[in-house]
């Protein structure tokens, strides 16, 4: 009995990632817990290239794009909060929940769409962090000589192996070891940054001079949007560390307001930083990544730029210790039965490969793919909060549940004339492309159809059956 009751132990602090419901007696998370772990996985590369593509394409006057960052980030941390509130009640990850609205067949949809946009970012995490610090192993082009002969293209490759393995090590211990690296990055990470926003700050005047002098309605919107979807994007992995709450009322609120909190100062204060720098040394355009790499550490760190490279390698990490477990719960949420090792051997080696392929073309991938995949967020996200804060309801079907699910495709549907990001990127035009400026709004349009859809579809129509409110 002992052994048994050991072995139990052991499975649920050590590979809990491969269990449906937490445990109550893994239930030990206080809710604050949530504010590093989203406060460290936000300051990173990708929000930094985000700033950076936000100047090129929504240059806005300094204080505009101020406000508009910030209604941004409160609005997308808001979400995040929210898929935060899940994790207490349930005591299961986000898409195991996501199962309990759209029913089991349903879920499991959703949640290979969840799996394929964790691959998305573990791969531009991946290769922004092994170029930080393959920068840092050569110490080439700008720095010095080449080192033993080798170029960067096979420094990059042992980066990546690098990179792989410190990452594996931060999350094959499942959230424990997750949540103690994510509160080392939190505070390593707030200085590196604090460090980057003083340099700026010191710059004077200079930093708004040289920043877009005119503003319109559809820049901010379009500015709005984009970084919106970046921090909204997040919803998906909420409650697969929240789950880690004992639930009461309290830490209910509480994980809302400190994953809110987390995200939404993070994301602000790295895009915010990331927007001025790049107006000041010309971060943009056609530069490759090693070159745009290079122009920040220098303008930033100057002759420490070593620090520089490493918080991008450090943030890199960061972001996809979250991404790889959540890859994993998605996998699990999928059907998959492999072993954890298994499930992250074969991601590693999947995003090796992409790393690789994308390497050269990096600008194109972040800004095109990863943009457009997050389009099914948004309506995903409006049909999680009406099913648990308006429909109060829970159903153990093993099916499809048809009204939540018509809901989402009515809504992406008719989002799709205002989906601005497919022109950009790919060669066709939707309809109100000119109508709108090359402003997305799209992500708004799918999230209140599909929240209003689904509201009138759960009252009117009787395609589902409904069994055991649940307190809201």
């Amino acid at each position: 009995m002992w052994h048994l009751k050991k072995m139990e132990h052991d499975v649920v602090e050590h590979d809990e990632t491969l269990l449906d419901i937490t445990s109550e007696t893994a239930r030990k998370n206080r809710p604050s817990s949530l504010f590093y772990i989203w406060f460290a996985s936000n300051l990173t590369v990708g929000d930094f290239f985000l700033g950076v593509v936000l100047k090129d394409y929504y240059a806005l006057p300094f204080n505009y794009m101020l406000i508009t960052l910030a209604l941004a980030n409160i609005a997308g941390g808001l979400l995040i909060g929210i898929m935060s509130y899940y994790g207490p009640v349930y005591g299961k990850g986000q898409m195991e929940v996501s199962k309990d609205f759209f029913g089991i067949t349903g879920g499991r949809i959703f949640s290979v769409l969840q799996f394929v946009n964790t691959i998305g970012w573990l791969t531009v995490n991946l290769i922004i962090a092994a170029t930080a610090l393959s920068l840092i192993i050569s110490v080439q082009g700008t720095y010095g000589m080449v080192v033993y002969g080798i170029g960067v293209n096979y420094l990059y490759l042992v980066a990546v192996l690098i990179t792989l393995a410190v990452l594996y090590l931060t999350v094959i211990y499942g959230q424990k070891s997750i949540k103690m690296f994510e509160w080392a990055m939190a505070l390593i990470l707030g200085i590196l940054f604090l460090h980057m926003a003083i340099v700026i700050y010191q710059t004077g005047p200079q930093y708004v001079n040289n920043i877009g002098s005119s503003w319109s309605l559809y820049t901010m919107a379009g500015a709005f949007m984009l970084s919106f979807s970046y921090i909204m994007s997040w919803g998906p992995y909420a409650s697969d560390y929240s789950r880690y709450v004992k639930d009461t009322v309290k830490n209910r609120r509480r994980s809302l307001i400190f994953a809110m909190a987390g995200s939404g100062i993070a994301s602000f204060l790295v895009e915010v930083i990331a927007y001025v720098t790049a107006a000041n040394i010309n971060l943009g355009g056609n530069e490759t990544l090693n070159a745009t790499l290079t122009s920040i550490f220098l303008y930033t760190f100057g002759y420490f730029w070593i620090i520089g490279a490493m918080a991008f390698f450090l943030g890199g990490l960061s972001a996809n210790s979250i991404n790889l477990y959540s890859n994993i719960m998605s996998a699990r949420a999928v059907g998959a039965k492999f072993g954890k090792n298994i499930m992250i051997a074969v991601v590693l080696i999947v995003i090796t490969v992409l790393s690789i392929y994308f390497y050269s073309t990096f600008a194109n991938y972040f800004e095109g793919f990863l943009y457009v995949l997050d389009y099914w967020i948004t309506p995903w996200l409006g049909v999680m909060i009406v099913e648990f804060f308006i429909a109060k309801k829970k159903t153990t079907s093993s099916g499809i549940n048809w009204n939540p699910v018509l809901a989402y495709i009515i809504g992406i549907a008719a989002s799709y004339p205002f989906m601005d990001t497919i022109t950009s990127f790919f060669p066709f035009n939707v309809p109100f492309y000119g109508i709108t400026q090359g402003a997305d709004i799209s992500y708004g349009v799918s999230f209140i159809l599909a929240i209003v859809l689904t509201i009138l579809f759960e009252r009117f129509l009787p395609w589902r059956k409904n069994t055991s409110a649940i307190a809201a």
